[in-house]
């Protein structure tokens, strides 16, 4: 994990989790661990979503970030993205999210969205 910690450059790690599955896997919990002792900024994507009921979807993405929050308190963002790359539901979420962090849009930019 030498990358995370040397990269001074790297801003956030978008973790892609599949909402159907539920909760986090193991190599998830692993690597959420070493996000937490390498200070490197972790932002939840739950993939998938349209395969999910809103009140499910609801429910496991709560379930997640809280999973991962009692992981890694100081590096996980307090929301997940959820997305569709079938539906395209929440992509314009995820792409701006890049862009902000990036600092390709500015912050006032993405309230006019």
């Amino acid at each position: 994990m030498k990358y995370l910690s040397t990269r001074k450059e790297l801003r956030r790690v978008f973790l892609l989790i599949e909402a159907k599955v539920g909760e986090l896997k193991a190599t998830d919990l692993s690597f959420l661990e070493l996000a937490e002792q390498y200070k490197a900024p972790v932002q939840i994507v739950l993939t998938k979503t349209d395969k999910m009921k809103r009140a499910d979807l609801d429910s496991i993405c709560k379930s997640i970030i809280q999973s991962a929050t009692d992981i890694a308190p100081s590096v996980v963002q307090p929301a997940a993205i959820c997305c569709s790359s079938r539906t395209k539901i929440g992509i314009d979420d995820l792409q701006l999210e890049l862009l902000r962090v990036c600092d390709l849009v500015p912050s006032g930019e993405l309230a006019k969205q």
